[in-house]
């Protein structure tokens, strides 16, 4: 943990899909990085973006959104809050940005911990960023793909989920949306995996 300010504690884990050190303030932004970070259909995220200014009714407001997403080619902007901490306060700013953001195009969205998808899909997500923090070549990322083509349904422990060279490719490819798996089970030697869309496929949504 490190610290941006005093009494503010903060994680800190390296973005493979930004390609660099992600600064977090509490447990609950660091398991959303980590779904955004391993999740295909996001293709960029940012922590502390920018400061808004609104009208709020009784006068001009700031606000620090939690997260910039980019997810569907869709500009998005998260809050996070522990559902305790979920007042009327926040209910009403986050339908007021709602509003005020999507003429824009931009999406708003209130996350609490109550959103965040099953334990397997964290365990998931975390395993994927692991072994994907090895660097592998294009051409083994290609013969992966190739082989799993195929022979749709090869288990992950017969292409080399053991091996680190060939798991970080078999990581790399599964979060680039290239290859796919049920995300909504534990990944195992046994997990099945194909080159189309499956049921439970998707990391974070």
């Amino acid at each position: 943990m490190l610290s941006r300010a005093a009494m503010r504690p903060i994680y800190r884990f390296t973005s493979l899909k930004m390609g660099r050190s992600v600064h977090l303030e509490s447990a609950l932004e660091h398991q959303v990085a980590l779904l955004l970070d391993a999740c295909p259909l996001v293709d960029a995220f940012a922590e502390q973006p920018v400061q808004m200014e609104f009208d709020s009714g009784k006068g001009m407001s700031r606000h620090f959104p939690d997260f910039a997403v980019t997810y569907c080619g869709k500009p998005w902007f998260l809050e996070l809050k522990y559902a305790k901490d979920v007042d009327a306060a926040c209910r009403r700013r986050t339908q007021q940005l709602t509003e005020l953001l999507a003429p824009l195009g931009i999406g708003y969205r209130l996350v609490t911990e109550q959103d965040l998808p099953q334990r397997e899909r964290m365990t998931n997500a975390w395993a994927l960023i692991q072994r994907g923090r090895q660097t592998v070549g294009d051409q083994l990322r290609l013969v992966v793909f190739q082989r799993v083509f195929q022979q749709q349904g090869i288990s992950l422990g017969k292409i080399g989920w053991n091996i680190p060279a060939t798991a970080a490719a078999l990581a790399s490819e599964l979060m680039r949306g290239r290859l796919h798996a049920d995300f909504g089970t534990k990944l195992s030697m046994e997990t099945p995996v194909f080159t189309t869309p499956v049921q439970g496929g998707w990391l974070w949504a």
